[in-house]
């Protein structure tokens, strides 16, 4: 059941709107298809909302059909699929600037609107962004770049700064035409289209709304016409309150403008577009999906329409597997999905999205019911034992137990499962039965649900955060067809009655405590109350691994060892990335082209000289201080017979061993390359920090040739200068005497 998750590569261009496009590293899909096997030609992609999805399926040599319902991600896809060129942009943006607009052309009407005066020299300027404060109710700050006398950043808004802005926030002709193009007069969604529309600055819909109306005058090419479009849509996105400052929300998900946001300056957010459109060429063909067409392996095949008109295109032709990466709920980008198509293309373009504008809000619940609905409609295109693989590069609680619950309770068994909290990452398979049987409904037991979350601890043999034990007790559920059984018109009371029974078996302080606990069950980490001896923990796995795999190979790319490590700790196992990269830092350096070589220090044979020497420096210098030393696994400094010090020497930051051998004081003697892997695996886990505060010492080997060639140390000062170095300070020099 536990597979590997995907590993790939991060990309070096985001794509346009990219903050509403789910963030996927280069390769995943590939890798995903690879380990998985999948035999078949044909896959669908039922929800369309990455690109990477279907170009990564369709290079693998499939037949890839993608329905793109959403008339802006489809825009997207299509325009990732054969990307524009930098001069098909470059010239889009010029027959945008030179359109007359006031006497004057529009790109220096555009600039005109954010016209402000530098600071220092009082020349005009073109303000990059205005920063409002929504409390105030006007611009703060501005940022700009003044040519005259090239004092850059930025500086308080001014009273004629203030005045400007609020001349463009009062509402008329614009702002109505802005509505007019979504929702006219009549149609019962125009109070939602105002509402959307709230999220605009005056200025920014002025400029839009003048944008639009001079382009729409234009006789263009379609190539070109479709690149204008693109500029356009990027300054939709660039033009509204949702870009907060100076930390604002990466990813928004609720329209609702941030408390201090950013007022883009829209010309040069077209000028930056340039970039963010001009993507290199995947490489894979593609077509929209037509009534006769035959489907053609590595081809992307692009569908918008109902689920029913698909069914009747395919004819005969079955789906092999099913692909993709699920939609999250996002109130902000479907509404806004409904205003720009509306805007770009009329009516008739943005009916399949205009719903989003009723819906304000979106729970798990609801979300469960809406992919329920679709996977139901896509289970007679696929020829069984077909299997679907769904991707979350965005996984959360509510997030997983909606996917969880919606495939099983619509007759697909699970298969697979693989989860990397720390980053949000997970992978769910599925297969689809010949038959569907769907079981008497099953009275849920807390004592079952706990035991899967403990066994999942226990395979971890490490606290785990909230993500995991949820993880582990929801696909339990789902592979025991408990939603399946549970299933209700009413999502919401059945996912808050699993809830509730996970709630008490997680709260049961007989199998389970929590640890750095708050008032949420969501908080802290969940650990065993009784745990058994289970062998290295989670994070001494990574650490070993990291070091066999360095010990074996010259050279080694953080993604290549990130990928080895997730096929090997699968599933639930899966180890963040900032595991990795600490547990690769502590022994590895960059050599070049992101690759990673051993340390000379750390290769075997010197490691154990130095180990060596480490130990005879800690004997002369026991016997120095006129200690009895005894030297076996550990090195004793006794006193009249009374233990004053051991020392126990390890060139890793293994510790599983010594927390169950050692509840007396010890200090560990270690590497100070061990250090922040030391660091890390303490803040991972609340027990190693309470062990260490309360019992080892750490000594790094560097201070004990330090304290070896001190000539002042004496017994009375030997406890203050065990203490000068510790595994926090990176390099630090002995007091002067």
């Amino acid at each position: 059941m536990d597979i590997a998750l995907p590993v790939g590569m991060p990309a070096s261009h985001t794509g346009p709107i990219s903050r509403f496009v789910p963030p996927m590293d280069i390769g995943v899909i590939e890798q995903l298809l690879d380990t998985l096997d999948l035999p078949g030609s044909r896959v669908l992609d039922p929800f369309g909302v990455s690109p990477r999805v279907p170009i990564e399926a369709a290079k693998s040599g499939r037949a890839v059909v993608v329905i793109a319902n959403n008339p802006i991600s489809r825009f997207i896809l299509e325009h990732t699929l054969n990307p524009f060129t930098l001069s098909e942009l470059r010239a889009a943006l010029a027959q945008i600037a030179a359109l007359p607009k006031d006497d004057t052309r529009m790109e220096n009407f555009m600039l005109d609107l954010y016209r402000s005066r530098c600071a220092r020299c009082g020349e005009e300027v073109s303000v990059d962004f205005f920063v409002w404060d929504r409390e105030l109710g006007g611009p703060s700050h501005k940022v700009y770049a003044c040519e005259n006398c090239a004092h850059a950043g930025e500086v308080s808004a001014t009273d004629e700064d203030w005045e400007r802005a609020l001349d463009y926030a009062r509402r008329g002709l614009h702002h109505a035409m802005a509505v007019e193009q979504v929702a006219p007069r009549g149609d019962p969604d125009r109070k939602h289209a105002e509402a959307a529309l709230a999220v605009y600055p005056g200025r920014a819909i002025y400029a839009i709304t003048t944008l639009l109306n001079k382009v729409q005058q234009l006789r263009l090419a379609p190539g070109l016409e479709a690149a204008v479009h693109a500029l356009l849509l990027s300054a939709f996105d660039a033009g509204n309150a949702l870009w907060g400052y100076p930390d604002g929300r990466d990813r928004p998900r609720q329209l609702v403008a941030s408390q201090r946001y950013r007022e883009f300056n829209l010309w040069r957010a077209m000028e930056e577009a340039i970039g963010s459109w001009a993507m290199d060429d995947p490489q894979v063909s593609s077509t929209a999906l037509m009534p006769g067409g035959r489907l053609e392996g590595g081809r992307v095949h692009i569908f918008h329409g109902s689920y029913t008109r698909l069914n009747e295109l395919l004819g005969s032709e079955s789906f092999d597997h099913v692909v993709s990466v699920p939609p999250r709920p996002n109130q902000a980008f479907w509404t806004l999905s409904a205003l720009w198509a509306a805007w770009l293309w009329g009516h008739a373009a943005a009916a399949p999205i205009k719903v989003a504008l009723r819906r304000r809000r979106y729970d798990w619940a609801w979300h469960a019911g809406a992919l329920h609905t679709v996977v139901k409609q896509i289970a007679p295109m696929l020829k069984p034992p077909a299997r679907t693989a769904m991707y979350l590069p965005e996984s959360e609680a509510g997030f997983l137990a909606a996917i969880l619950s919606s495939y099983d309770a619509a007759g697909y068994d699970l298969h697979g499962r693989a989860l990397r909290a720390n980053e949000g990452q997970a992978v769910i398979l599925w297969q689809q039965p010949g038959s569907i049987d769907v079981p008497p409904r099953k009275q849920l037991d807390a004592t079952r649900l706990g035991q899967a979350c403990r066994q999942a601890l226990e395979t971890r043999c490490e606290p785990a955060s909230f993500d995991v034990v949820h993880a582990a007790g929801w696909t339990f559920l789902a592979r025991e067809h408990y939603t399946r059984s549970l299933w209700d018109v009413d999502t919401r009371q059945m996912m808050q009655s699993i809830a509730e029974i996970l709630n008490e078996a997680l709260s049961d302080e007989a199998t389970f405590c929590r640890l750095g606990r708050g008032v949420e069950l969501e908080t802290g980490l969940y650990w065993i109350a009784n745990p058994p001896d289970c062998g290295l923990s989670l994070s001494d796995r990574v650490e070993q691994f990291v070091l066999d795999t360095l010990r074996r190979e010259p050279e080694l790319q953080l993604e290549v060892l990130d990928r080895r490590i997730c096929e090997s700790l699968t599933g639930l196992q899966t180890p963040g990335k900032r595991l990795v990269l600490a547990a690769l830092e502590s022994y590895a350096a960059p050599v070049r082209n992101n690759r990673w070589a051993l340390r000379p220090e750390d290769h075997p044979a010197a490691r154990r000289r130095a180990c060596q020497d480490v130990r005879h420096e800690l004997i002369v210098l026991g016997e120095q201080l006129g200690y009895a030393v005894g030297d076996r696994d550990l090195v004793e400094w006794r006193e009249g017979g009374e233990l004053r010090y051991r020392f126990l020497i390890r060139e890793t930051a293994i510790l599983s061993d010594l927390q169950l051998r050692f509840q007396e004081p010890l200090t560990l003697v270690m590497p100070g390359g061990r250090a922040a892997l030391l660091a890390e695996k303490s803040r991972r886990d609340p027990r190693i920090r309470d062990w260490l505060q309360s019992g080892p010492g750490i000594l790094k080997f560097r201070h004990v040739r330090r304290l070896a060639s001190e000539t002042t140390l004496t017994r009375a000062n030997l406890a203050e200068r065990l203490a000068i170095d510790p595994p926090e300070h990176q390099d630090p020099q002995l007091p002067l005497l």
